[in-house]
């Protein structure tokens, strides 16, 4: 992938973790791929993703590899958006394309926060964030609800704005132009398996991933088969020969 940096040193992957988390949520898989990528976790907590996509911007290297997870996923498309040739590549998980699909309990969400109730929101979302049956679902939670409160209450309020207010991005998927990968859980709650499949069919050559026994946070929950689908995804893009359509597992 000599060709992605300049200086060609390994070429940086850029990854958006979800709402409330930090690098954490990609520990596994940025100590397994740094042989192929130089990983640069970005926690950004703006209150529009129009901001946060520029602080993106702003931190990256001028080419970069780009995932996201959830709220990640959401900020990775607008990034991809506003400056597409910057992106080499686009890995995305458990994110809706589209406008928010429940601003009411959004605003719910946000008004329990500013109203001292933090830890409630926290541990609702706690409550649906894994697959209840997976291997690793209590070790994702713990790591969830520890990530929860290093960020805070303003960061959840910033970022949870930022996704009330997103602008809808499904007409410009189909100008996607690097190569795409999608893991999805089939247990997701909070961003069902049918998000993944239809950004699979808009995303020229992306390839789906479903996950069965896995909720929202596949890099948590199963981290060796998303570790295999990254390095997977980095070889395509090494040879510059990704193929087209959709596979699921």
């Amino acid at each position: 992938m000599s060709d992605v940096n300049d200086d060609r040193e390994r070429p940086t992957l850029v990854l958006l973790p979800a709402m409330l988390c930090d690098d954490e949520l990609y520990r596994p898989q940025i100590e397994r791929l740094r042989d192929l990528v130089e990983p640069m976790t970005l926690t950004v907590a703006e209150s529009t993703m129009a901001e946060a996509a520029t602080e993106v911007l702003r931190r990256a290297p001028p080419r970069f590899l780009l995932a996201g997870t959830s709220y990640g996923g959401s900020l990775a498309l607008e990034v991809v958006a506003l400056a597409p040739a910057r992106v080499l590549g686009l890995w995305l998980t458990g994110c809706n394309p589209g406008s928010h699909r429940d601003p009411a309990a959004a605003r719910r969400r946000n008004h329990w926060v500013q109203s001292g109730k933090f830890e409630a929101v926290v541990e609702e979302l706690a409550s649906t964030i894994t697959c209840d049956q997976g291997p690793h679902a209590l070790d994702a939670v713990n790591s969830f609800r520890s990530m929860a409160q290093q960020a805070g209450p303003d960061v959840f309020v910033r970022q949870n704005t930022a996704l009330l207010g997103r602008v809808d991005r499904r007409p410009d998927l189909a100008r996607i132009a690097c190569p795409t990968l999608l893991v999805w859980g089939r247990e997701d709650r909070l961003a069902a398996p049918q998000h993944g499949a239809d950004m699979g069919g808009l995303i020229p050559g992306a390839r789906l991933f479903v996950l069965d026994g896995c909720g929202h946070l596949p890099t948590l929950e199963q981290p060796d088969v998303t570790v295999a689908l990254a390095r997977e995804w980095l070889g395509l893009i090494s040879t510059q020969a990704p193929r087209a359509g959709r596979e699921r597992r």
